[in-house]
């Protein structure tokens, strides 16, 4: 009982907050959209919901916050050519299709490319 205390007061912080509502938003969006679109449709959402009636700041901490992480998703994929997202579900993409492969793949499961040593992903 002591932990859910400590979870309610955890999540009284109004960025949690702020993220919930950007997560429940992403959920009922996802079912209509595509991923990448329900995501803006979340977020701007919630900022939206959020000005109108809270702390604006909060809005400007949170959007930090998802510009710090686009920042690194950008500089690992153009810095060091990774896609830090397919690397850490362990999957690369295929040059000819653009399909999600496993990493140690030597062909790819929809089109069949053959994957040469060290081969350049597509973009």
């Amino acid at each position: 009982m002591e932990e859910l205390q400590n979870f309610l007061e955890i999540f009284k912080e109004p960025i949690l907050q702020f993220f919930a509502w950007m997560a429940v938003l992403y959920i009922l969006a996802s079912v209509f959209v595509d991923r990448r679109i329900a995501f803006w449709i979340s977020s701007l959402g919630t900022t939206y919901l959020w000005l109108k009636s809270q702390d604006p700041r909060v809005v400007f901490r949170a959007w930090a916050i998802i510009g710090s992480v686009l920042f690194l998703l950008a500089f690992f994929k153009y810095l060091f050519n990774l896609n830090l997202l397919l690397f850490l579900k362990g999957k690369k993409r295929c040059p000819m299709c653009c399909e999600e492969a496993r990493r140690k793949a030597k062909v790819c499961p929809y089109c069949g490319y053959s994957f040469a040593p060290k081969e350049e992903e597509c973009k």
